[in-house]
Order: C-alpha cells, then structure tokens, then sequence
C-alpha cells in the first residue's frame, strides 16, 4: 500500500500484524501461506496484498508498533538521568497494558525468528532503520548538535544497533532457551551496550549548560 496509511487503514494493518505474527510463530514462515492470513485476519487474500508487499512484511506494523514505544519513551528523557535509570521509571509510570504486553512479546518472537529467516530479517532491519531515524533528533538534542548533524546521527545508528543486538540476545534467551530475564538484568545490558557502543559518549545523564 502507497503512502502513508489513514487511521483506519493503520488498525487495520496492526491487526492484520498480529495474525502474520502469531501464525509465523505457531507454524513457521514456509508453512504460513497469504491465505491462511487473510482468513485468520477475516479479510479476503486481495485485501491483505494490498496493505502488504508479502506476507513476511505483514509483521512490520507490530515492529514498527515496538520501535514508536521505544522513540515516545526516549523524547520523555530527562536530563538528569540515565537512559537505563529513565527507561526503569517511565516503565514504572507507563506500565504497558495487557494487549502491549504480548504485542512486545509477539515482537521479540519475530526479532528472534528473524535471525534464520531472510525475509523476516528485511522487515525487522527496515523498522530498527525507522526507529534509528526516530531517535536522531533525540541524540541531538542531549549533545547539543544540530538534527542533522553527522555526529548525531552515528551516535543513532550506533546506539540504535547497540538495542538491536541486545533485543536478540535476550530474546534467544528468553524465547529459545526460556531463561528468565529480569528488567534490572535487561536495563544493565542496555546500559553497558549503548555506553560501549558510543564510546561512553551517550547514555548517561547530562549537566545543564
């Protein structure tokens, strides 16, 4: 579908999304055909092929649906804390709802099924693309550079790479191999990956100027 979608197109996308992703989970890509979408989503096959390219990009609504969360709780930052300290409060503040709770499951799911499934892994790495867009102005806005600014956006794609890696891992953890995994563990890892990965430059709080 060209453009961007109306909010009524967008719900119906999402909703689509989640039955693309339930039904990958439970069968697999391969065995998971445009039809079998389309009749779990009760929309006819014509319907799905014109909100999707194919069937492995009907799962990038719910990525996509991760990464906004992601991008509204990194502009709620405050200066006077970490990223990994901000993220435990606001979590605390804005608790996910039971529906955004398995929407972030469903995700973590499909960011781990993306590492054996090619046309999985284009859809996940086009939406952490759209998340790293998202955070630029963000980065900027800390290191007081311009949103346009070449800094900012390598500390983005470098921080934004860091959440991918640390996304998977934990999903192959939790997902494959069912470890559990707190929040504090999970916020520790972010922490130190974002800090490595910018060279300890971003990630932590900020002095006024």
């Amino acid at each position: 579908m060209r453009g961007t979608p109306n909010p009524k197109q967008a719900q119906a996308r999402l909703a689509v999304s989640r039955h693309a992703c339930a039904l990958f989970w439970e069968r697999g890509v391969s065995a998971t055909s445009g039809d079998d979408i389309a009749a779990a989503a009760g929309l006819s096959t014509r319907t799905i092929w014109r909100y999707f390219r194919s069937k492995e990009s009907c799962v990038e609504p719910m990525l996509s649906l991760s990464a906004q969360r992601f991008i509204a709780q990194a502009h709620r930052w405050p200066a006077e804390l970490s990223l990994a300290e901000h993220m435990a409060a606001d979590m605390a503040e804005h608790p996910l709802s039971e529906q955004e709770l398995a929407d972030e499951i469903s995700a973590l799911r499909i960011a781990t099924m993306s590492a054996e499934e090619p046309a999985l892994r284009t859809a996940y790495l086009m939406v952490h693309d759209e998340m790293e867009r998202g955070f630029v102005p963000v980065v900027a806005q800390r290191l007081g550079l311009p949103d346009g600014d070449l800094t900012a956006r390598l500390c983005a794609a470098a921080v934004v790479g860091a959440f991918r890696v640390i996304d998977e891992d934990v999903g192959r953890r939790v997902i494959v191999e069912k470890e559990k995994v707190s929040q504090e563990e999970a916020l520790e890892l972010i922490d130190r990956a974002v800090r490595n990965a910018t060279n300890g430059r971003f990630g932590g709080p900020i002095s006024p100027r």
